[in-house]
């Protein structure tokens, strides 16, 4: 079953004006303050073309990279986090 994710490329004033456009078929950005402040990808198996889909819509892949997170592994030392402690956060 596909997810969508959704990347948070900046804010913008309070009380601003937001559009979203679908430039492209399971792509949405949304725009503020005249740049795009956040893309939606109806699926998140279509990370797989994330550097595409950065180029096509003049956005740095670096930046949506960055924002990509996935749960935390037992093997690099947070065992505590999935037990209840709080750690490493």
């Amino acid at each position: 079953m596909p997810y969508p994710i959704y990347f948070s490329l900046g804010i913008v004033q309070p009380f601003a004006s937001l559009e979203t456009e679908e430039p492209e078929p399971g792509v949405a950005t949304v725009i503020g303050d005249g740049k795009i402040v956040g893309l939606r990808l109806a699926d998140n198996r279509m990370l797989a073309q994330l550097d595409e889909i950065a180029g096509r819509l003049g956005l740095d892949p670096e930046l949506l990279w960055e924002r990509v997170h996935a749960d935390a592994d037992v093997l690099v030392g947070r065992r505590g986090d999935l037990f209840g402690g709080v750690q490493g956060r």
